[in-house]
């Protein structure tokens, strides 16, 4: 699902660089750990835009390999707030730091 519209609290600012993660995902009832490579593309003080080639569903927990670092933000974790399918197997993903 996008979202429409500026209803974002925090102003978004261009961010392109790899993010490595992790993510607990439950399939065929086993919890299996993810490990990944996408591409942020925004990033704020409340969260970071990405693009990923893995289904990534709103409620998942994403744990950074390395610490996201861009002027007064750091961050380690975050919440897959939303997800959407682009085309093939490319997603967005908005993201919330916790």
């Amino acid at each position: 699902m996008f979202i429409k519209g500026n209803v974002r609290k925090d102003t978004r600012t261009p961010f392109i660089t790899p993010v490595r993660y992790s993510v607990s995902v439950l399939e065929i009832r086993e919890l299996r750990r993810i490990y990944d490579t996408a591409v942020s593309v925004d990033i704020s003080t409340g969260g970071l835009g990405m693009l990923t080639d893995y289904p990534l569903e709103e409620g998942h927990v994403l744990t950074f390999e390395n610490r996201i670092n861009m002027n007064s933000i750091t961050a380690k974790s975050a919440i897959v707030r939303w997800s959407g399918k682009l085309n093939g197997n490319n997603y967005r993903v908005g993201l919330k730091f916790v």
